[in-house]
């Protein structure tokens, strides 16, 4: 059996057929090491024992554990570093794999807008009514997340200016300036130039390179995330230093907004839509949702959870095989409204403690480069704390502040994977009503299936 090995462990199960596959190392050994995985320490252990140590710390040392916070400014350089060439080799990677039919492709793409409409207007709404970076001394976090004590300003957006910046100059100036619009325009372009050479036979070394450079970048991105917990250490001793456990009170109402988001989004909307466009009924939709929701749980992927994803919607949800392959192998990279919701309502819970205000305009802009970033990067875990630092520099927020939200990253984390997953099951049940059924096996897995 074919075994793709990630960096949450070994995950057995069906492969895409319409050219995609998760992004994992091919596992070469044998099957009693993949079942037989080594213990290591739970990521979460590690992310309470630094949050705990981080505030004794804190306590301790007071204003002097400031210098610590340098730590949690660096982990974030590169997360938003490795950003912007890891979104534009996978937007390419999945332009060279995916094989979408022209109807089932506009429906699948049609329904991904929508979704993700909504999650942003919820997300910009329960920002405006809860308002979680308000929720404590903003001016007194301020000095402490941002030290140049910057004051209350007016993020400025000229439309036609950031227009002009779609097309750059020269191809590097995109990546120099962390401009995920126009990487993203940039890959399309490379992507469908390389699709437009295969079919003419040439192009598979450019294409093998695409694949090896996603590769490498997603095992050194392992590398910096194994360093969160030092991170999350520094910064919480930096806050309580400075400003005591009040920073505790707004990250409590952001992780409750988001978690409130999500969970109407899931619950009403996705629910709404079972019902009346699918036909079916909610409570049996996610009863059988039960077994993939869990697993995206535990692992906090929706790339990790897709065997289990493929088994629910084929199995328990009698989806049709192209509809199921179509929204759970290509749609994935688009079904990322739990990514989307989390950075809109990240980014103004960041406006918020820096006494920033946001125009709806900029609020929007927001939106759009969190639905473009989380599609380029989708399946990476972590994904949505990676493209945060993008989605900030978009409408010129300030990424000083970042790091504090490391703290809460992990549980939100699970909550976004389970969103994410809800969302594939959602979108190849909608599929599989308005684009048709089919159950019928490509003719090469038959005869797989038979071997």
């Amino acid at each position: 059996p074919v075994v793709w090995q990630g960096s949450r462990g070994i995950s057995p199960g069906p492969l895409c057929r319409l050219g995609e596959r998760p992004p994992f190392r091919r596992y070469s050994g044998s099957m009693a090491d993949a079942t037989e995985p080594k213990k290591k320490i739970p990521l979460v252990a590690k992310l309470v024992a630094a949050i705990v140590l981080g505030a004794m710390t804190g306590l301790v040392l007071g204003p002097r554990a400031a210098i610590l916070g340098e730590l949690g400014v660096l982990v974030i350089k590169l997360l938003k570093a490795l950003a912007t060439p890891l979104v534009f080799f996978a937007v390419v990677d999945s332009f060279c794999r995916a094989k979408i039919p022209a109807k089932k492709g506009a429906i699948l793409l049609g329904i991904c807008v929508v979704n993700a409409t909504v999650a942003g207007a919820l997300a910009i709404g329960l920002s405006a009514i809860v308002s979680p970076g308000t929720r404590t001394n903003v001016e007194a976090l301020k000095g402490a997340l941002d030290p140049s004590g910057a004051p209350k300003r007016e993020v400025e957006m000229d439309a036609l200016k950031a227009l002009k910046e779609l097309i750059p100059e020269s191809v590097p100036e995109p990546f120099l300036a962390n401009h995920v619009l126009t990487i993203v325009l940039l890959a399309v372009i490379v992507g469908i130039a390389l699709r437009t050479m295969r079919s003419r036979g040439t192009g598979e070394m450019i294409v093998k390179l695409v694949e090896e450079a996603f590769e490498l970048l997603g095992i050194i991105l392992h590398g910096v995330i194994a360093i969160v917990p030092v991170a999350v250490f520094a910064v919480v001793a930096k806050v309580v230093g400075t400003t005591g456990f009040s920073i505790f009170l707004s990250l409590g109402a952001l992780v409750a907004t988001v978690m409130l988001g999500l969970a109407i989004h899931v619950f009403v909307y996705y629910a709404l839509l079972v019902f009346v466009v699918a036909r079916r009924s909610p409570i049996a939709f996610f009863r059988a949702a039960g077994g993939a929701l869990m697993t995206a749980l535990g692992t906090g992927s929706s790339m990790a959870t897709l065997p289990v994803t493929l088994k629910t919607l084929e199995k328990d949800l009698k989806v049709g095989h192209d509809s199921a392959r179509l929204a759970a192998c290509v749609g994935t990279n688009f079904n990322n409204d739990g990514i989307m919701l989390y950075e809109v309502v990240a980014a103004l819970f960041i406006a918020q403690i820096n006494g920033i205000f946001l125009s709806p305009g900029q609020k929007v802009q927001l939106a759009v480069t969190s639905a473009l970033a989380a599609a380029g990067i989708a399946g990476v875990p972590e994904a949505g704390l990676i493209t945060l630092a993008l989605v900030l520099s978009s409408v010129g927020l300030p990424l000083s502040s970042l790091p504090v939200l490391l703290t809460v990253d992990w549980l939100l984390g699970r909550m976004r994977a389970m969103t994410n997953v809800t969302s594939d099951l959602l979108v190849a049940t909608l599929l599989d009503r308005l684009g048709g059924k089919s159950t019928d096996l490509p003719q090469g897995e038959i005869e797989e299936r038979k071997t």
